[in-house]
């Protein structure tokens, strides 16, 4: 519960304000969203670069609660507003019509008290249904994952070649061969995909990375289209947790180096490059990180961005380079001394930076060294592989 001049805001007020205030109409407002699964995806309405692009998969929510997948940041619709409103809490409240929440804070304290304990009673409940949950699905993702096969000899390894990469030594890749791929709970794609296992801090499997594949494509990736929008879906997806997760792309036991970008792709360039050169390659290891916001972990604040503006031409605001360091991120292992970061230059700049700042600031250790390494501007590190061969 919440106090506001010498009252306070109860629980039950504030479920009932969130039911009138589902983030999908609230999200709405700011940015362009389409069906998806049971919830809505888009662009994030903090720090997406165009509100209204049809093909944006960085923002999810429904009803109760939203996530972006590169602000590293997610809640309620209260969070939603604060953070795209620049409000605090409960100016976020009287944004969505909370008055009557402050009108009725002479509520009981003993009555407040019984409000408290059922609503942690039930957060526990849905916390544990919760955990259960992720654990079916992890399952049933490992069932995928020791059903797949081999890459060498099929289409995936067609797939690396194309790319002009070549699978490293345990890699954590494999193939499927009938690989769905589900819009709304309805499969509108099947074929050959590349999956790598993502493990997570503890060392478990806990889920997976799919690249469907089009050897007829320049780069390679199938061409999925939503049967309903007819956008062009990113031939990517991640099933299962990836907080804190990572593909090892090319592992080794007590590494004294460790090489990590975004991209599987960009990863096995920088291994390919790395091998080419003749490099020992024996104490380094190669990850991808799943994603940026991976890498980085949650921001303490938002920043504005130099050149991006909202509609109503205030600056943008997007996740800054301060690390949370309360929240959880990748774990390093302590044998690392020398930690590059690769930073794609095919993506916004500034944001990027923003990203890699906070990674390298999460990462530091005394005795470790923290770099980074860019790709030239308008290129990935794939770029540069395969326009120098």
């Amino acid at each position: 519960m919440m106090m506001r001049s010498g009252g306070f805001i109860s629980q039950a007020d504030l479920a009932d304000l969130k039911a009138r205030n589902p983030v999908t109409e609230i999200a709405a407002r700011y940015v362009r969203l389409r069906p998806h699964g049971k919830g809505m995806m888009g662009p994030c309405p903090m720090c997406s670069l165009d509100p209204q692009k049809s093909d944006s998969r960085r923002f999810e929510c429904d009803a109760d609660k939203w996530v972006c997948a590169v602000c590293t940041d997610g809640g309620d619709v209260i969070s939603l507003v604060e953070r795209v409103e620049h409000l605090d809490f409960l100016g976020a409240v009287e944004w969505l019509g909370g008055a009557r929440c402050f009108e009725r804070a002479g509520t009981p304290q003993r009555e407040l008290a019984r409000q408290q304990g059922r609503l942690e009673r039930a957060r526990q409940a849905s916390e544990f249904q919760d955990r259960e949950r992720r654990q079916r699905e992890r399952r049933a993702l490992f069932a995928v994952w020791r059903r797949a096969l081999p890459v060498r000899g099929t289409p995936v390894e067609d797939y690396l070649h194309l790319r002009k990469l070549e699978l490293p030594p345990a890699a954590r890749l494999r193939g499927a061969a009938d690989m769905p791929f589900y819009v709304s709970g309805e499969p509108v794609h099947r074929g050959w995909a590349m999956l790598a296992a993502i493990v997570g801090p503890d060392g478990r499997f806990c889920g997976l990375h799919i690249t469907w594949i089009d050897l007829n494509d320049p780069k390679g990736q199938a061409r999925v289209v939503d049967p309903k929008t007819k956008a062009l879906l990113p031939a990517k997806k991640v099933r299962g947790s990836k907080v804190g997760g990572v593909i090892e792309v090319a592992p080794v036991a007590m590494p004294e180096r460790l090489i990590m970008g975004e991209g599987i792709e960009t990863v096995a360039s920088v291994w390919v490059e790395f091998k080419r050169v003749g490099r020992d390659l024996s104490t380094t290891a190669f990850w991808s990180s799943v994603d940026l916001g991976n890498m980085a972990g949650r921001a303490v604040e938002t920043v504005p961005h130099p050149t991006l503006r909202m509609a109503d031409d205030r600056p943008q605001r997007v996740a800054g380079p301060e690390p949370d360091l309360n929240q959880p991120g990748i774990a390093i292992p302590d044998s690392v001394r020398d930690l590059v970061l690769l930073g794609d230059g095919d993506s916004d700049r500034f944001l990027t930076q923003c990203f890699i700042a906070r990674a390298a600031k999460r990462f530091a250790r005394e005795g470790r060294t923290v770099r980074v390494a860019w790709a030239p501007p308008g290129r990935d590190f794939n770029d540069v592989l395969r326009g120098a061969a």
